[in-house]
Order: structure tokens, then sequence, then C-alpha cells
């Protein structure tokens, strides 16, 4: 998916992009959670086996129309490799020295450097497009934060509900009412709105929304279990709504390797490590002398987790581009793309 993102990315503009991330977004989730509900009853009929078949033929269904989408980006003058293979051409023009070659009228040999590491891309990239380190870093204090509100949820829906088959009910219609609000968010909200704010703008609001319900939490000494949920809630739907569209935004007007290296870079490391580096410390807290965490001590930490995020939130916002500065980078990157693929056609007939 992280791909498929990045091909929508490159070809839809910023303009485009503010339209319909957020309902391409919501649809994946809808499918996502009808082929979660139709589970059950594919291996009723077919067993395990003929589910397994019915996963690699939606596999390969997929492969099927990447290609297709692939070639019509091919015949309209659209596709990401002719940036990448642009951008390639100039690398290997600057690497080339000239007089390389053995004899006169010889080709220069370029030798061939190994591939960098994941941790030396990250940097590389990080050095050369600020913005990309700034939504890193983001991402790591927004996964913290909605670890902690997941640990006081669970926390809360245990004590307050004790029936394991009544909290199970619960807790999926919960996630239910958590797709709805989201979908509900990314087919009838965000499309409007981003045309008339700019993404600077819904950046800060998210975590100032939740900087509200957190204070409001970690001032109740003994918050009920729909306080605890909602503020799980309302962190979660946008998450899955605003966020997730306001993220893939962020790399619409960039270059290619910012596209796709930046986009596998920033999903290995930073939300597995915002959630897992949370755990770990949260873990941590309770093996020390300050003992086992309460609800109470976690609300404090919500409100604290929150300040984080909206501190590097502030920072990334101050580096996102205006929709107009966002339309006239892609433009220029695709005149860039356009020159640079019609000095190649002309190489060619000479």
């Amino acid at each position: 998916t992280s791909q498929h993102w990045s091909f929508m990315g490159s070809v839809l503009s910023p303009a485009q992009s503010s339209t319909w991330f957020a309902p391409i977004s919501g649809l994946t989730s809808t499918s996502s959670a009808l082929a979660g509900m139709a589970v059950a009853k594919i291996v009723d009929a077919v067993g395990l086996t003929g589910t397994l078949g019915a996963a690699a033929a939606t596999l390969a269904l997929s492969a099927a129309f990447a290609e297709r989408a692939y070639g019509i980006s091919e015949k309209y003058g659209f596709n990401p490799a002719d940036e990448h293979d642009a951008e390639k051409a100039k690398e290997v023009a600057k690497a080339a020295k000239p007089g390389a070659g053995t004899k006169k009228g010889a080709a220069a040999v370029v030798v061939a450097e190994k591939p960098p590491g994941m941790i030396k891309k990250a940097s590389d990239l990080f050095s050369r497009v600020p913005v990309l380190k700034s939504l890193f870093v983001e991402i790591l204090a927004c996964q913290g934060l909605s670890t902690i509100l997941n640990v006081c949820y669970v926390n809360k829906l245990s004590t307050t509900i004790e029936d394991d088959r009544e909290r199970a009910g619960w807790s999926g219609k919960f996630f239910a009412v958590i797709n709805l609000v989201s979908g509900f968010l990314q087919f009838a909200v965000l499309p409007p709105l981003m045309s008339v704010i700019e993404p600077a703008a819904l950046w800060r609001a998210m975590p100032l929304i939740m900087m509200a319900f957190t204070a409001y939490l970690g001032v109740d000494d003994d918050p009920t279990l729909v306080l605890v949920a909602g503020t799980f809630l309302a962190m979660k739907a946008m998450e899955f709504s605003a966020r997730r569209m306001l993220d893939e935004m962020v790399y619409v007007p960039l270059d290619f390797d910012s596209r796709y290296v930046g986009k596998e870079v920033i999903g290995v490391f930073g939300y597995r490590f915002g959630k897992s580096g949370m755990s770990l410390a949260l873990s941590a807290l309770t093996s020390s002398d300050l003992g086992n965490l309460g609800l109470r001590q976690l609300t404090w930490l919500t409100t604290a987790a929150a300040a984080v995020w909206l501190r590097f939130t502030w920072r990334l916002s101050n580096q996102v581009l205006t929709r107009e500065e966002a339309q006239r980078a892609y433009e220029e990157k695709r005149k860039a793309t356009a020159a640079g693929g019609a000095k190649g056609a002309k190489k060619g007939k000479k």
C-alpha cells in the first residue's frame, strides 16, 4: 500500500490530492473492514486453503490493476518512472569523468557504488529534505501519544467491564464507531474543508484538539470509560482520516526519491519506532521504582505527550508548503521531467 500511495502522490497534483486523498483513504478503510467481516464466511465456504487462494487471487488482481495504472500513466505522459530515469541520467552524467575511456572514442565507465543501507539513506534524505525529517519526528510523537491513549483505554475498559464477552462486544462497537467517524470525515468533511484552508492549519489543529481532550482527562481524578474512550476515539479518528491525508500530501511536491525512498524509510522506522519505543518506555517505567502506572498517572502522561506532539507538529507545519507553493513546485517538477525526457529523445535520435 505504501508504494500505491507513492504512485498516487506522483501522478496527482497538490490540488487533486487535497480533494481525492481523503475519500481514497476512506475507500481503503471500508474495503478492509468489509473483507475482515467476510473472512469467517469465506473460511466456512471454501476452507482455509481456499481462503489463502482467494487472497492470492486478490493480490494478483491488485498487481494487474497496478500494471494497468502504470500503462495509462505511460500513455499519457505522467509515468513516475520518467522522473526517476531523468534523475538517474543526471547522476550518471555527474559521475562520468572526461577521459574515463581507455581509448579515444571509447565509452566512459562509471563504477557503480555499493548501495547505501537504510540508515544511510535516511540520514542523507533528511539532510537534503528537512521537511521529511520533521515529518519523521512528528510521527514518533504522534504514535507515542496514540500508544499511551490505547493503554489508558484498555486499562479503563478492563476495570469497568469485567466480563470478557461483554468487554469484547463493547470494544467491537467502539472501534466500529471509530471507523464510522473516520469515514464521515474522509468522505464528507475533509474534501470541502481542504479547498478553503491550508494544510498547515489542519496540521496545527489536530494536536490542539488533543491537548484540550488530554488536559480535561488529566484533571479528572477518576475519568469515566466514556471520557477515556472518547479521547482515544478523537485521536484515532483524526489519525485515520486527517493525519493520513496530510501525511501523503507532504510527499506530492517532492522529488522521486523523497516520495518513494522517503516513504519507505519513514514507514519502516517512524511508525514502528513510535509505537514500540513508547511501549518499551512504559514497560521500563513500570519495572522501575515508580512501580505500576495507574490510570491517573497515565492520563498525566497523555497531556505531556500531546504537548510534545504539538511542539513537533508546529515545527512541521512551518515547513509544509502552502497550496499555491505546492502546486508551483509540482508544475516545475513536471516541466523539468518533460524537458529531461525531450533531451533524452533527441540524443536517442542522434
